[in-house]
């Protein structure tokens, strides 16, 4: 039996194994690694790195190859440690010493809980797949196939779960008169729908900023952070999206829901913004788009009724393309899992892990 050890902290030979073992486990359809976001946090150089210490941790064999990584996120009034940016190669004992130093490092910064994986915050990624591998759409979480197993085989319960929906190509008959009558509800109440523009593209995602922070508030593992921080994070959004597939619904000057919507670019969007991964995105946008995924919606609770009418509105432009779609990522339990779900042809899963310690 190969025996494994481990390594602890920010020492340069553990910063260079954690970074370069995505490598030998993924191919380059589902390579999702961001290299210069791991540097970034590795050294405490990332725009959110003020909220947070991280402890990077690598196994080694006896040969002196890495064997599993992860990182550890310590936020100071949190009783809880975050475990993230896992890998591991298919060996259990592997894994077993790898989550063995995480509980350890975790109690001795006075957790009592390690939950993910979550990669730093809430911000940058977190879930952990559970079926279907083989393939990427735009911001999904990706792993290994047997990484549940080994979060389970090391004592971890399922704390949350998540789906996404991929849905059919819509037809002139897929009709909902329950979100057709409420699109029509909330134009007859005076409320302006819009798409953004390059132009307005700045205004329009601090505008978000404030409804998203009020309405993902209870979210698990959510963590407040800064305006400017926010529109940094998601600036390069500007270079990826298909506006006429990000709805923003005022009543008067108020925002009071959006929706966003991107084109599927795979994998492309998950890696650091290079020259030619930008080529390759700017080739698939300016195509013919065969799917979209539905990432994000913000609705005002005061606003009833808003999120069935924005997905007509979705329902609609997706007929107009002819264009397939994914539904993502959606917290098991939320109503926007039920917005065409007889569209729906299959089923992606997801899981977030927690252990007492």
């Amino acid at each position: 039996m190969m025996k494994y050890e481990c390594r602890i902290g920010s020492s340069c030979e553990v910063k260079k194994r954690f970074l370069k073992l995505p490598l030998s486990l993924y191919d380059k359809k589902t390579y999702v690694q961001n290299i210069k976001l791991e540097k970034q946090l590795l050294e405490g150089r990332h725009i959110l790195s003020k909220y947070f210490s991280v402890t990077p941790i690598v196994v080694v064999d006896e040969c002196g190859k890495t064997a599993g990584r992860c990182m550890l996120t310590f936020y100071e009034a949190d009783p809880k440690a975050y475990i993230g940016f896992f890998e591991c190669i298919h060996e259990a004992e592997a894994a077993v010493t790898l989550f063995q130093a995480a509980q350890k490092a975790a109690k001795q910064n006075g957790k009592t809980e390690l939950t993910g994986p979550l990669n730093a915050s809430f911000w940058l990624g977190y879930r952990l797949k559970t079926n279907h591998f083989g393939s990427v759409y735009t911001a999904e979480p990706y792993n290994k196939a047997y990484y549940s197993a080994f979060f389970e085989m090391a004592g971890f319960e399922v704390s949350e779960t998540y789906y996404s929906n991929a849905i059919r190509v819509p037809k002139a008959e897929d009709d909902s008169m329950k979100c057709r009558q409420r699109l029509q509800m909330v134009l007859d109440a005076g409320y302006h729908i819009t798409s953004p523009t390059k132009t307005t593209f700045e205004t329009n995602l601090r505008e978000i900023y404030e409804l998203l922070i009020r309405v993902y508030s209870d979210f698990p593992m959510f963590k407040r952070i800064q305006k400017q921080e926010f529109c940094i994070l998601f600036e390069s959004l500007k270079q990826v999206l298909d506006y006429d597939f990000v709805k923003l619904v005022y009543k008067g000057e108020e925002l009071a829901g959006f929706f966003i919507s991107v084109p599927n670019y795979g994998n492309l969007t998950h890696q650091s913004l290079t020259l030619g991964n930008l080529l390759k995105i700017l080739r698939i946008k300016n195509s013919k788009m065969k799917e979209y995924v539905l990432l994000y919606m913000g609705i005002d609770p005061t606003h009833p009724g808003l999120g069935a009418a924005m997905a007509e509105l979705i329902k609609q432009e997706l007929t107009k393309k002819q264009a397939r779609s994914i539904s993502a990522l959606i917290h098991t339990g939320k109503v926007s899992g039920n917005y065409y779900k007889e569209l729906a042809v299959d089923r992606y899963e997801y899981a977030l892990f927690k252990k007492y310690i």
